[in-house]
């Protein structure tokens, strides 16, 4: 109840900041376009989902660890997987892959895979999503051995009238000065997909962690022109805490 309670409260102070920052009365411009994605270390693809009503939590885990042991580690071009949930009973894979064409191809054999049958017959396809985004920062080699933690994912895009090596160039300096140096931060991956979508996915020692994180950061006036560069209407978080 207590972390519901925290949602509530941080859900409303996104709204209250999206509000505020909103500038009336200026038409509305072409999209710009955007630079190609040409910085990719690799690619990482984030797949969520529910499983069909009445499955238990220990059988979708096993078919998980199943799945990773059997098939998808020993394709070519992985790099590594991590799973979660979170409290609404959502699912997490994050799958990262030395390059796009491993990664497609990963994604057609396991579709022919009896794995995949077994995989249906859990999950609820109707809920799915499924992103790919090219990851250009990356220190996620900390978090060998190291659960639990919470994976604290968010996805946004920053205002249309910043270049993207301002924003940037920006993000990398609150990592450094601001992030990194909260209480239960692990680590962090910073992408970006083909559409401009950013993607950055904190890697917290404890949800309790991940909520003062956000709770600081919406208050600290030390990065204030950072988060003025963000378009708040596009954001999405969820925090998902580790298992396997």
């Amino acid at each position: 109840m207590k972390n519901c309670y925290t949602y509530t409260i941080l859900t409303a102070l996104l709204m209250c900041f999206a509000a505020c920052n909103q500038t009336p009365g200026i038409a509305k411009k072409k999209k710009a376009k955007r630079q190609p994605i040409n910085y990719a270390n690799y690619v990482m693809e984030v797949i969520t989902y529910k499983t069909k009503k009445g499955v238990p939590a220990a059988e979708y885990k096993r078919l998980d660890s199943v799945t990773q042991q059997r098939y998808t580690q020993k394709q070519v071009g992985y790099i590594s997987k991590e799973s979660g949930i979170d409290q609404q009973g959502n699912w997490l894979i994050v799958l990262a892959w030395d390059n796009v064409a491993h990664a497609d191809a990963d994604k057609q054999a396991f579709a022919k895979s009896t794995l995949w049958n077994e995989t249906l017959k859990v999950i609820d396809t109707t809920t799915m999503s499924r992103k790919r985004f090219f990851v250009k920062d990356d220190h996620s080699s900390s978090l060998k051995d190291l659960k639990p933690y919470v994976i604290e994912l968010a996805t946004f895009k920053e205002k249309k009238q910043l270049k993207r090596d301002t924003f940037e160039k920006r993000d990398q300096q609150v990592e450094a000065d601001y992030i990194s140096r909260q209480t239960g931060y692990i680590t962090r991956r910073v992408g970006m997909a083909a559409n401009g979508e950013r993607l950055m996915v904190i890697y917290w020692k404890t949800l309790a962690d991940a909520d003062a994180g956000m709770k600081e950061f919406l208050k600290d006036q030390s990065v204030a022109d950072y988060a003025k560069m963000i378009d708040w209407k596009t954001v999405e978080m969820k925090r998902f805490q580790a298992v396997n």
